[in-house]
């Protein structure tokens, strides 16, 4: 197939294009960031560098394609909402518009487990959209790109939410947690014992993969994606500094006083207009501390897409 993929000189972009290409798919990425686009013409990608906002470029990539994929986003624990829903909802539209306007068959939409933000966290949550929407405006901004699919043909569009995707060139959640590591010890928010689901980005791949291949009757839903085994977020915690230093401890810190610490240094971030990033938020002590359990049988049933590598197994392909 010849496949169009956004943002691809991201973290997952960019495994995305790397897996398609080596499985014979003919590749455009479009990306932003120079450097990266750089490196990976060097390694022989098609990498073109492309704003969501410059209809007339994505058009002109778009043109004689089967598929999009389409993981351009704007993902950070800490940002102002314009930019969140300019880039990932309004973005969303733009794409599904130039898809439909050149008759594509299909989207494949990544999303973000995030939009479970104010779900009961004692629930396996299933496919559909939470009643209660989320607060935070990166998982508000996907909760509506969600929203937004429904507003064209369910047979041109897939969408797929994974929750935490770690790998190889992962530029998201492992560095996120290595700011909690060092060489002597390694921060435990609360007890540890909270069950949370990873997603290998090999897990990930081939969910991607099964979407491109999948039959009509699997369009038209946004579907869950995770190793399918939670774990406890101590555990993993432990699993990762020790595979960068085998004999750091762990350093347990109390939840609410560090809960209500997120919000102080989040507000500083938003008086100092986003000059001063905040290192900590309520958003990344939630991915930590807050349950978060995916139920990834409607992926299993419709896409025909089984996680076949464990939380440990992903780590060890991981320098």
């Amino acid at each position: 197939m010849k496949v169009i993929v956004t943002g691809a000189t991201g973290s997952i972009g960019s495994s995305i294009v790397d897996r398609l290409v080596k499985n014979g798919h003919e590749v455009i990425g479009l990306g932003q960031n120079t450097g990266k686009i750089e490196r990976l013409r060097a390694d022989g990608f098609d990498i073109r560098k492309c704003s969501l906002n410059d209809k007339q470029l994505m058009e002109e990539s778009f043109f004689n394609a089967d598929c999009i994929v389409h993981s351009a986003a704007f993902a950070a624990p800490f940002g102002f909402a314009k930019k969140f829903f300019q880039t990932n909802t309004e973005g969303t539209r733009t794409i599904m518009e130039i898809a439909q306007k050149l008759g594509i068959k299909r989207v494949i939409f990544i999303s973000s487990s995030s939009i479970f933000e104010k779900a009961n966290p004692n629930d396996n949550h299933g496919d559909s959209l939470p009643q209660i929407q989320p607060s935070h405006p990166y998982s508000l901004s996907k909760y509506y790109a969600e929203k937004v699919l429904n507003d064209f043909p369910s047979g041109m569009w897939i969408g797929l939410r994974p929750r935490a995707v770690f790998g190889k060139n992962d530029t998201t959640v492992l560095p996120r947690i290595n700011k909690l590591i060092n060489s002597k010890r390694y921060l435990v928010i609360g007890n540890g014992k909270t069950l949370v689901d990873v997603t290998c980005m090999s897990n990930f791949l081939d969910a991607v993969e099964c979407a491109l291949n999948a039959e009509d009757n699997a369009t038209g839903r946004v579907y869950n994606i995770s190793n399918g085994k939670p774990l406890e977020a101590g555990y993993m915690m432990s699993k990762i500094a020790h595979k960068r230093y085998p004999d750091c401890k762990a350093k347990h810190l109390p939840y609410t006083p560090i809960k209500v610490l997120s919000y102080f240094i989040n507000m500083l971030g938003y008086l100092s207009f986003g000059s001063y990033q905040p290192s900590l938020t309520p958003y990344s002590v939630n991915q930590l501390t807050k349950r978060m359990v995916m139920d990834i049988s409607g992926a299993k049933k419709y896409l025909g897409w089984i996680p076949k590598q464990s939380f440990e197994e992903g780590l060890e392909e991981i320098r």
